[in-house]
């Protein structure tokens, strides 16, 4: 019997009235007081919806973060790296800084914990992070200190797993690893079996010695290529998939829990619910997994905060008829 959860999978969009303050903070029109109390309103939303809709493991959306770079708490917490150049997020109208290698890349264990919104841990469901995977670090970064792909690998493993173990102290209870880079190759080939061998290696190290629950979330293309292999190689309880981009015949039988990002992120087409669910049936009936995430495809933050709210709201409503129409 699959179990149905329900869980964001990435950035948040954030209100109207926090993207105006947030832009008049930075012309200093608003004192940061002004920009904090916007932040906390607009986790609060956020919190209140997923308790309205259901969600299994909480997420801040990374509301409480100045600019949403999804690398940007690495960027600034991890030692042995300086922000670089603003470089568009893959194909998406945002943009992240690069993270430049030119030290030791080391961590005292609080760089997330510093950028989450600390005071929904421990408030109802378990409290998720969304960190970027060891691929996508190395492959966005510019590493002009270590000269090898493989050691910066493990090297920012290492220190993910200091930060993994301070999180898991602090009443975190889940982790989503994720990872755009191993799927959005555009142009690219996928990655060889070997190196997705690798990283699950560098995945292990990270996780080494946490006992918090992990997922490994790919999106912006089609992971079919890496089926069904990724399940064995890649560590993490659950692996994720963008059904936008994935086909669900590409599935087989598979013991691991999924993560299904099942609504389009990237539009405001609002999916129909009956639709939706058929579509996890087939996803559970072909795959056997003993617990299936419903998610958003990637990030909400590419579409209006009225549309992200909606799509989570069919998720929630999803996960209800699943679930035998039980809360």
């Amino acid at each position: 019997m699959t179990e149905f959860l329900l869980a964001l999978s990435g950035v948040h969009a954030r209100s109207e009235a926090t993207i105006r303050v947030t832009q008049d903070w930075e012309r200093r029109r608003v004192d940061s007081r002004t920009l904090a109390k916007s932040f906390r309103e607009d986790c609060e939303s956020l919190l209140a919806l997923q308790k309205r809709v259901g969600v299994d493991h909480f997420s801040d959306g990374q509301m409480g973060l100045p600019w949403q770079d999804f690398l940007r708490p690495i960027t600034d917490g991890f030692g042995g790296l300086r922000k670089g150049p603003l470089v568009r997020w893959f194909n998406t109208n945002t943009f992240y800084y690069v993270p430049i290698v030119d030290g030791d890349l080391t961590s005292e264990g609080r760089a997330l914990w510093r950028s989450v919104e600390r005071t929904l841990v421990r408030r109802g469901s378990p409290f998720k992070v969304i960190v970027p995977d060891p691929l996508t670090f190395c492959e966005l970064a510019e590493d002009r200190h270590y000269g090898n792909f493989d050691k910066l690998l493990f090297v920012y493993a290492e220190a993910l797993n200091t930060e993994l173990r301070f999180l898991e102290g602090r009443g975190v209870g889940y982790v989503q690893l994720s990872s755009p880079s191993l799927t959005a190759r555009f142009r690219k080939e996928p990655i060889s079996r070997d190196a997705l061998i690798q990283l699950g290696e560098a995945l292990r190290s990270a996780l080494r010695g946490v006992s918090l629950r992990s997922g490994f979330h790919t999106y912006f293309g089609d992971a079919s290529s890496y089926l069904p292999f990724i399940f064995d190689a890649i560590p993490t309880q659950d692996i994720g998939f963008d059904f936008t981009q994935t086909d669900p015949s590409s599935l087989s039988k598979t013991g691991k829990g999924l993560i299904a990002g099942i609504v389009d992120s990237r539009s405001t087409w609002a999916e129909d619910v009956g639709k939706l669910r058929r579509e996890v049936e087939e996803i559970a009936d072909k795959t056997g997994s003993p617990s299936i995430i419903l998610a958003p495809s990637s990030d909400l933050r590419y579409i209006p905060r009225a549309s992200a709210d909606e799509k989570l709201g069919k998720l929630g409503r999803v996960k209800k008829e699943l679930r035998g129409g039980a809360d």
